[in-house]
C-alpha cells in the first residue's frame, strides 16, 4: 500500500505504526516537520504513485484540500468529518465527488455501531448521543452532581460545542437526517474519561451501545479514532470480510 498522509502528527503515527508491515511507501504534507518516517512534501500535492490519500489532520485540513484530494482520483479516508458541517463546503465536496470515480471513506472513529445503523437505517426514528466528559473539559469546577450542559439536535451540537463535532457528524452521516439525532452534552465529576453513549430506536429493535475510551498518546484523542482509520485501510485489502 502506497500512503499519502494530510498530518503528520499523532493520528499519523499510530496509523503507520498500526500498518508499517503493509504499507509499501508513504508520504505526508504538514505546516511543520514531524518524526513520522515517511517523505515529508514541503508543499501540498497528491503524489501520483499514491494509492490512498488518508487525513490525520484537521477540519480545516479536509476543508482546505478536500477538493483536491477528489481532483486526483485516489481513494480519500477521512478521519475529521466535522468538516462537513460546513454545508457549503459539503455540497461542493459532494459536487465534485459526482464528477469523480474514486471512492471517500468516513471510519467509525470515536464510536462505533455504525453497522446498526446501516442495518436499520430506514426503520430508525431517533438516535440519542449522550456525551459525558469530567468538568475539567468544560473548564467547570466544584462540581458536585451531573450537569447537562447542552441539550438539542445534532446541527446546534455542531455550532455550539465544535470540540464534539466529528462524533456529531459521523453519526449525523451515518442516520443521513440530522433531525433524527439528538445530542446531550454532560459534564459528569464522577469519570475520569469521555464517555459516549450511543441510544438507537427504530421499529425493528433498540440498541444501546457505550464508549469508554481510553486516550491516544495525544489526551484530545482516543486510541479508538486512529485504530478505526487502520481498520478501514485494512480492510481494502480483505478478499473475506466480516461485518
Amino acid at each position: 500500500m502506497k500512503v499519502f498522509f494530510i498530518g503528520g502528527g499523532n493520528i499519523a503515527k499510530i496509523v503507520y505504526q498500526e500498518l508499517r508491515d503493509e504499507i509499501e511507501k508513504c508520504w505526508y504534507y504538514d505546516v511543520i516537520e514531524t518524526d513520522l518516517p515517511c517523505e515529508r512534501l514541503e508543499r501540498f500535492f497528491v503524489p501520483e504513485d499514491a494509492d490512498v490519500v488518508v487525513e490525520c489532520a484537521s477540519v480545516d485540513a479536509v476543508k482546505q484540500y478536500g477538493l483536491d484530494v477528489l481532483k486526483s482520483g485516489k481513494d480519500f479516508y477521512i478521519i475529521s468529518s466535522g468538516a462537513f458541517s460546513d454545508v457549503e463546503f459539503f455540497d461542493k465536496f459532494m459536487e465534485e465527488l459526482k464528477r469523480s470515480s474514486q471512492t471517500v471513506y468516513i471510519p467509525s472513529g470515536a464510536i462505533g455501531g455504525l453497522d446498526i445503523i446501516r442495518a436499520v437505517k430506514k426503520f430508525i426514528s431517533k438516535v440519542e448521543l449522550v456525551t459525558r466528559k469530567p468538568p475539567k473539559a468544560f473548564n467547570l469546577e466544584n462540581l458536585s452532581e451531573e450537569q447537562v450542559i447542552f441539550s438539542g439536535n445534532a446541527r446546534q451540537a455542531i455550532e455550539e460545542f465544535p470540540q464534539n463535532t466529528n462524533v456529531s457528524m459521523t453519526l449525523s452521516l451515518a442516520v443521513g437526517d440530522f433531525d433524527k439525532v439528538d445530542v446531550r452534552i454532560v459534564a459528569d465529576p464522577k469519570i475520569e474519561e469521555n464517555v459516549h453513549e450511543i441510544n438507537i430506536y427504530s421499529s425493528v429493535g433498540e440498541y444501546k451501545i457505550i464508549h469508554k475510551n481510553k486516550p491516544s498518546p495525544n489526551p484530545k484523542t482516543s486510541y479508538l479514532a486512529p485504530l478505526s482509520l487502520v481498520s478501514a485501510l485494512r480492510k481494502r485489502a480483505e478478499r473475506f470480510q466480516v461485518g
